[in-house]
């Protein structure tokens, strides 16, 4: 189930793509949430780009391949439920996705002591994810790893323990920075705001 490919190198690519679709953004912005952040991060678009979207589905295969049973993945809408729909259809994986507003519903079908994992694009405080544990548990499936294509560092991990769930993140926001750091693919300015950032 690996891809071959140093992980390394894909998180360069990956952060190289997010920029040039303006998935990873700097400046001044708002979450959902309401906390100010200085990047922003949205892959809602990256199906649109076949060549970004397949990069996309290379790293999460390559995180996944870390987790040792993986049963049905749950999808997390919306960006996670589409690139975990690919990456189910390639792994022929049942795939179910947990409606948000809709305790404990599960889409799909889960068979009683199924692995799940539960998948989203990037992972910010869990809330999502918890919500996709707790109905994957309550239809039948067992929960102990989720996964993330970006972690924003903002709690997931934490939040997830507490659940006996590990995260399992491709790569984080700060990361990502550092490649295209690396790579002279941020202005001066940019590198700055990271860098206040991860300090």
């Amino acid at each position: 189930m690996t891809t071959g490919k140093d992980k390394g190198y894909l998180v360069s690519e990956l952060g190289k793509a997010f920029l040039k679709t303006s998935a990873f953004r700097i400046g001044d912005f708002e979450t959902s949430k309401g906390t100010k952040t200085p990047y922003y991060i949205d892959l809602s678009r990256v199906s649109s780009f076949p060549n970004v979207f397949s990069l996309v589905l290379e790293c999460v295969e390559h995180e996944l391949s870390e987790i040792s049973s993986v049963d049905v993945i749950c999808g997390i809408p919306l960006t996670g439920l589409v690139i975990g729909a690919a990456l189910a259809g390639k792994l022929s994986k049942p795939l179910v996705h947990a409606p948000l507003g809709q305790d404990r519903k599960i889409v799909g079908m889960i068979s009683s002591g199924a692995n799940v994992v539960v998948l989203d694009d990037v992972s910010e405080t869990g809330k999502t994810m918890e919500h996709a544990i707790l109905a994957s548990r309550a239809n039948g499936g067992v929960v102990t790893d989720a996964l993330t294509l970006v972690d924003r560092g903002e709690g997931a991990k934490e939040d997830l323990q507490k659940l006996n769930v590990s995260l399992h993140s491709f790569t984080t926001v700060h990361e990502l920075g550092r490649k295209l750091r690396d790579n002279m693919a941020l202005s001066e300015e940019e590198e700055s705001i990271l860098e206040n950032v991860e300090a």
